[in-house]
């Protein structure tokens, strides 16, 4: 069921939240959990009068491509451990993706303690995060920039923080990003209590113009960068410049990078390199025609049928779904009662990772997970999934 925002209701979230993850202070007095919490919906169960199960549904808002979407991130997923079995997280997550498609909210991101747990309510691994790695000595080719400069500050300076937004809302708005979430006033915020150790250094150009940024921590011997943004090749050689003047300090560094960066391809030396493709976010389809509506596509066809199965906890989105490609115009969809014609048909965790993630409609058939009945070519675009937020 749906909770209240009354003082008791929150004791007794912040009670069973403690429990399950272990927290050594009461979250009623944490502004990290404040924040989330009065952005959120929160659903429980109540058994003999008390909460046993809770899980917290952020009101976040996301871009893809051109178009920002309402988005749901779920997290706090927890029940107390008597309790584990009953059914709880199942009912909970039900309404919460009914209370979604009714609030037109399309999608739904997570961060899984278990892929397999959550793939039984339709999610699946659509974000993933290149982790680059190597000694400081792959830094020694960079060298220190002659045009421009770089600012450094702790990461919860405002008018250093004035310039990061600059480039990540321009990124935001290219018309590239796909499912990369649209930062509010209160989430910037809540990111300087949340990491307060972090640094940010920006790269500004010869017009004063910033082209780049990077927050950044001390993490022992390593220098970890947890966000790195570039526009151009220059500004991204700038602040590897600037991570090179600490080479001397730091045993290793790592850069985490969207999925599908080629950062890497800048260092001379690649081999020297450790490269990782790591799963980070977990995706939900909750309105397929919705979504359908605004991903990019080609196809020399003017229309393509594309079947949705086997999603149990959002029916509506099962059956076939006619795309008329209107070439640069919005795509228009209906659902089609002729299930005998489909072109293509998956079940809707593999439609997500065509839609929202990196699978190609072609991969998708090779390994089995879609079904081809027809010829016609369709292909949605990959965009970029510069995905950093975690909840």
């Amino acid at each position: 069921m749906k909770l209240n925002k009354d003082d008791k209701t929150l004791h007794e979230i912040a009670s069973l939240v403690e429990y399950a993850f272990l927290k050594r202070n009461s979250v009623v007095n944490d502004p990290n959990f404040l924040s989330r919490y009065e952005h959120s919906d929160g659903y429980g169960e109540f058994h003999d009068g008390e909460l046993k199960s809770y899980v917290m549904a952020n009101k976040f808002e996301s871009m893809i491509f051109n178009a920002p979407v309402k988005m749901a991130g779920v997290g706090y997923v927890s029940s107390y451990p008597e309790n584990r079995g009953r059914g709880d997280i199942s009912r909970i997550m039900e309404e919460i993706l009914n209370d979604c498609y009714k609030n037109d909210v399309p999608l739904s991101n997570l961060a899984p303690f278990s892929e397999s747990f959550y793939r039984q309510y339709g999610y699946e691994n659509a974000i993933y995060q290149k982790i680059i790695s190597f000694a400081g000595a792959s830094l020694r080719f960079f060298k220190p920039i002659k045009d421009g400069q770089i600012l450094r500050a702790k990461a919860d300076d405002e008018q250093i923080l004035s310039l990061v937004k600059q480039v990540y809302n321009r990124a935001i708005n290219s018309g590239d990003e796909k499912n990369t979430i649209v930062r509010a006033k209160w989430w910037w915020e809540r990111l300087k209590t949340y990491y307060p150790d972090r640094f940010v250094a920006v790269y500004l150009d010869e017009q004063s113009q910033p082209r780049a940024y990077m927050f950044y921590k001390f993490e022992q011997d390593n220098f970890v960068v947890d966000e790195f943004f570039y526009e151009n090749s220059l500004a991204a050689k700038a602040l590897l410049s600037y991570m090179g003047s600490h080479a001397a300090s730091f045993k290793q560094f790592k850069i985490a990078m969207p999925e599908g960066s080629t950062l890497e391809e800048l260092f001379p030396e690649i081999h020297t390199l450790k490269i990782s493709l790591e799963p980070y976010m977990m995706s939900r389809i909750i309105d397929f025609g919705k979504i359908l509506s605004i991903v990019k596509i080609k196809s020399p066809f003017s229309s393509v049928k594309l079947e949705v199965t086997g999603d149990n906890y959002c029916q509506w989105n099962n059956g076939v779904w006619k795309i008329h490609n209107n070439l640069d115009q919005p795509n228009t969809i209906e659902k089609s009662t002729n299930a005998a014609l489909m072109d293509y048909s998956a079940d809707i965790r593999t439609w997500t990772k065509i839609l929202l993630g990196h699978l190609s409609l072609e991969q998708g058939i090779e390994l089995g997970l879609v079904e081809k009945y027809s010829d016609k070519e369709i292909h949605f675009a990959t965009g970029k999934v510069s995905f950093y937020d975690y909840f």
